[in-house]
């Protein structure tokens, strides 16, 4: 007995000595790490829907400024028909601009295609984790990202049907412009200026229709 404690004494003593000429000591190990889940940086959606409010700014301030081109030409009573030509041209301007804000590569369209690849993202990753999660508890957050899906939906829409409204309202005008010429040429000015007026209440009602929808997307987060 004496001889074994001396051996496992010897042993510890030399375990030791081999740490020490390395600059160590011994660890303990313990069990392994349990990693902790990440949690999002940001709120994703929040976060849409706040950059959505700010770009229904700018586009209802596009709105506002050819609302009021709409009103001042209407106004125009005694003027001559080049000064409303003038005004219509500035009007097509304005139109034109706001068009540019609901093309594919503006940053509304582009918030809409950041998010909906976000949700897509969430709902792949969430769906391959049905077996740890739990198969209820998974359909239950997939509810939730189809929930989000449906504001992309509607938001895609809302951006389509508003942009097909301003191609329509460009055409109208350019419409009106060419038939104003032929009156102009036919020293007709009276059709002349009926036929400016003409055009104008249908662009005024687009323009309208356009400001109080984007009043609804902005405000309600789509």
């Amino acid at each position: 007995m004496v001889r074994l404690n001396i051996a496992v004494a010897a042993a510890a003593a030399l375990v030791g000595l081999h740490f020490a000429a390395f600059g160590q000591t011994p660890t303990v190990r313990g069990p392994p790490a349990v990693s902790a889940p990440s949690i999002p940086s940001a709120p994703k959606v929040e976060s849409f829907r706040s950059r959505l409010q700010d770009q229904q700014k700018t586009l209802e301030s596009y709105g506002a400024k050819i609302s009021g081109l709409v009103d001042r030409l209407k106004a125009m009573s005694g003027t001559n028909v080049e000064s409303r030509i003038a005004e219509v041209r500035s009007l097509r301007d304005a139109l034109v601009q706001l068009g540019v804000q609901l093309q594919p590569d503006a940053p509304l369209s582009q918030s809409i295609d950041q998010y909906q690849s976000w949700i897509s993202a969430q709902m792949g990753r969430v769906n391959n984790q049905r077996s740890t999660l739990g198969p209820e508890f998974v359909q239950e957050l997939v509810r939730r990202y189809q929930q989000y899906q449906q504001e992309v939906t509607r938001a895609r829409e809302s951006v389509s049907n508003h942009s097909n409204a301003i191609d329509h309202a460009l055409k109208e005008l350019t419409t009106a412009e060419l038939r104003t010429a032929e009156m102009l040429m036919a020293e007709d000015a009276a059709a002349a200026v009926k036929e400016l007026l003409g055009v104008l209440d249908s662009v005024g009602q687009t323009i309208e229709d356009i400001r109080s929808n984007l009043r609804k997307l902005g405000n309600a987060g789509v």
